[in-house]
């Protein structure tokens, strides 16, 4: 799942102490004012080269295994199918 940037975010979530400069201000004016205030910034820098390049930051689930998937995918409880191996379960 991705979503779009949200002002603040990654000077939120690292606590950046110069993050107070750009409080109160919203869209083009918060970007405008970014763009200068954080040039150094490796977390702003990280997303502006996502940007650039067309990556996008999605987050990531644990990792589960075949047969659990499998299981998911058909609305079965996991521990109900766990004698059959993924391909009984997707036949079901």
């Amino acid at each position: 799942m991705s979503k779009e940037y949200t002002s603040g975010t990654f000077c939120i979530d690292i606590k950046c102490p110069q993050h107070a400069a750009l409080d109160g201000l919203k869209g083009n004016a918060y970007i405008e004012k970014k763009q200068v205030h954080c040039k150094d910034c490796f977390a702003w820098r990280f997303f502006i080269w996502t940007k650039d390049h067309k990556w996008r930051i999605v987050q990531t689930q644990p990792e589960i295994s075949n047969k659990q998937l499998a299981a998911m995918i058909k609305g079965i409880d996991p521990v109900r199918v766990e004698d059959l191996t993924e391909d009984e379960i997707l036949c079901l």
